[in-house]
């Protein structure tokens, strides 16, 4: 039985490689990355599930990082990351050092002006705090005069002081104060050292601290402006960005972009469809 079993799953890979193979040919690339049948994605690897670093290890992996090479094995094209800062991602589309990112970044109308999206992932902004604070900082009413500190490049910042520009300081209380920082897992150390209050977040990556540290943290208040993660291409890059949108399309028919989102627990952020900037294609 382990033989025929082997057998199978060997089966399996092979049709699944054949099938890959004859997407592929249908699916048209542009001509440069075709010839060069490779593709280079930009990501921050600091983002635990999405796309992150073991330690010790200088293997990129996440649901993000298995997304793209299964991207990549739709097209027949190899997936080379190229990981750097977050606030470098959007600039490394439009100097062309990436074909496109696929790193957690939030598809907002303000960058659809510049860039185009492909909606692959639900996720949106949560507030939390340590167990030992969350006796008095346990909802976002009660950050009002308090310190957050949140990473400075992330919309988890815009979000949080939309929020207190909206339901503090337009009622005569103290804001919440933002405190800066170059990233989220910097923001949590200044929170789990006291200099500041809480912190904010998407809510996989709050699970996932959930997963890995548990009972140390706590979320509260509701899910700020749910929206998307979308993969990133520059305006004028229509066609690559076609193919990409057809293979997240044979990824959800086929079954494997649900088996990934399974593999990281994260099925309840899972997209029906792809949409392009919000709209169907």
């Amino acid at each position: 039985m382990k033989i025929a079993g082997q057998a199978a799953r060997i089966g399996c890979i092979a049709l699944f490689t054949a099938f890959s193979a004859l997407t592929a040919q249908a699916i048209r690339l542009p001509a440069a990355v075709a010839a060069r049948k490779q593709i280079t994605v930009g990501v921050n690897g600091i983002f635990p599930p999405m796309e992150y670093k073991e330690p010790g290890s200088e293997e990129l992996i996440g649901c993000d990082v298995d997304l793209a090479k299964a991207i990549g094995q739709v097209l027949g094209v190899k997936i080379v990351f190229d990981d750097q800062k977050f606030d470098q991602l959007l600039p490394s589309v439009t100097t062309s050092r990436v074909d496109f990112v696929l790193s957690g970044l939030s598809d907002k109308e303000a960058r659809r002006k510049s860039f185009d999206f492909i909606d692959y992932f639900n996720s949106g902004t949560v507030a939390y705090t340590t167990r030992e604070q969350f006796k008095t900082i346990n909802s976002l009413e009660s950050l009002s005069g308090k310190t957050l500190a949140v990473s400075a490049a992330t919309d988890y910042r815009t979000e949080i002081q939309k929020w207190s520009k909206d339901n503090l300081e337009a009622k005569g209380k103290a804001a919440i104060i933002i405190l800066p920082t170059d990233s989220e897992p910097t923001a949590r150390l200044q929170m789990v050292q006291g200099r500041a209050n809480a912190s904010a977040i998407s809510p996989e990556v709050f699970g996932w601290l959930e997963k890995t540290s548990p009972g140390k943290f706590q979320a509260f208040g509701p899910i700020l402006n749910p929206s998307p993660y979308g993969i990133c291409f520059r305006k004028d890059n229509v066609e690559l960005r076609n193919a990409v949108l057809a293979a997240v399309k044979e990824l959800i028919r086929n079954g494997t972009y649900t088996r990934i989102l399974a593999k990281w627990e994260l099925g309840r952020s899972a997209v029906a469809e792809p949409l392009v900037n919000g709209q169907k294609m």
